[in-house]
């Protein structure tokens, strides 16, 4: 089984799963078990269950010692498994291999992301002076850092899968250019100041041209 949480790809030696849990396919409780055997404190009280309409054939959730409540996917191919990234458990999961978006349903999912993230940006304080002005755009980045990972995780639909593709890598150039008009502004550039704000707007031009071309209403 492998699984990423936190940034950390841990490989669990599929021999000793399968050598672990007897024959046929693994089951939700086997999952758990060889889980609890392995790191017995963090996951002293995990919970796997069948969940396939998220894509997964178990989502499992446990307490992390340091982080919470936290839940992730498993896909089982007879004695071999391997899960997702560890979430929240109150956050989205990523889709799982099964999962089947429509292109409507993909829209509304990634619309539903930007609306949220919208909202958050428009609660931001207004910013005062040019601390609270870098302040303010280190927040709006982390809020459309957050959205387009939560979006990476919605499956596209397999005819659009390109095209998905190039509009995450349309938001990753938006944050790219935040960094250089933040740079900017903290070197007191007035060129480069003026050149990196024109360089954000045809980034979120281009990005909101992409997901128009997506079916997505909501503006980058």
């Amino acid at each position: 089984m492998r699984f990423r949480r936190q940034g950390l790809v841990l490989v669990l030696p599929l021999a000793a799963l399968a050598a672990g849990c007897g024959g046929g396919k693994m089951s939700a409780s086997d999952v758990a078990s060889f889980m609890r055997r392995t790191q017995p404190r963090t996951f002293a009280d995990i919970r796997c269950a069948a969940n396939r309409a998220s894509g997964w054939d178990y989502v499992c959730t446990y307490t992390d010692p340091h982080l919470g409540r936290e839940k992730f996917g498993v896909v089982v191919h007879g004695r071999m498994a391997m899960g997702s990234g560890s979430t929240p458990a109150d956050d989205l999961l990523a889709d799982g291999p099964y999962r089947k978006n429509t292109h409507a349903e993909f829209a509304r999912r990634a619309d539903a992301l930007c609306a949220k993230r919208a909202a958050a940006v428009r609660a931001l304080p207004v910013a005062r002076n040019e601390t609270e002005l870098l302040d303010h755009g280190q927040r709006v980045s982390q809020l459309e850092l957050g959205e387009r990972s939560r979006m990476g995780g919605i499956r596209a639909p397999d005819d659009e899968r390109a095209q998905v593709a190039a509009f995450l890598r349309s938001l990753a150039g938006l944050q790219r250019q935040i960094e250089t008009l933040r740079d900017a502004l903290v070197r007191h550039n007035a060129a480069d100041l003026l050149a990196g704000e024109r360089d954000l707007k045809a980034a979120r031009e281009h990005s909101t041209t992409l997901a128009r071309g997506l079916g997505l209403t909501c503006r980058y």
